[in-house]
């Protein structure tokens, strides 16, 4: 929705799914996590979360001028950060399903499918992070060719 057209109603079923969500699934599992042996939390961002993408013309996200998923990813990335900070025998990472230098995307029914990268493709960064051995990085964001400076 494009940002003169966007309601404060509007966004928050996206927030709610994107930032409310992963810390309602999260919250009550932290017991588990912390007592599991190599606990691992993957969240699933966008490279259109970064304003070094979406400030660049080449990129194409920088071309869907919307504010609720790309603000809310934002929003999602900082909140791993954070729990990868309070909670260090857990690995949270953040993983998009793309290539941010390359400007690709995973082909999906949310872009109908005009992305480049199929959705196989697009889960390499996410099986990645969610196979990370005991010395792996934390609080990290990575997509398909490897890790993003944020």
């Amino acid at each position: 929705m494009a940002p003169a057209d966007a309601t404060a109603d509007e966004i928050h079923s996206v927030y709610d799914t994107n930032v409310h969500g992963p810390i309602r699934v999260t919250h009550p599992y932290l017991p588990l996590l912390q007592a599991a042996d190599h606990p691992r939390v993957v969240m699933v961002s966008s490279g259109g979360s970064f304003f070094t993408v979406v400030t660049v013309p080449e990129q194409p996200v920088s071309k869907i001028h919307e504010l609720a998923c790309s603000s809310s990813k934002a929003a999602l990335n900082m909140i791993t950060v954070r729990y990868a900070q309070a909670l260090p025998e857990i690995k949270f990472n953040v993983a998009t399903p793309g290539e941010i230098a390359h400007r690709k995307f995973a082909a999906t029914d949310m872009n109908n499918h005009t992305g480049r990268l199929t959705a196989t493709e697009g889960t390499d960064s996410i099986v990645k992070l969610a196979m990370v051995d005991v010395d792996g990085p934390t609080g990290t964001f990575i997509d398909r060719l490897g890790s993003v400076a944020w």
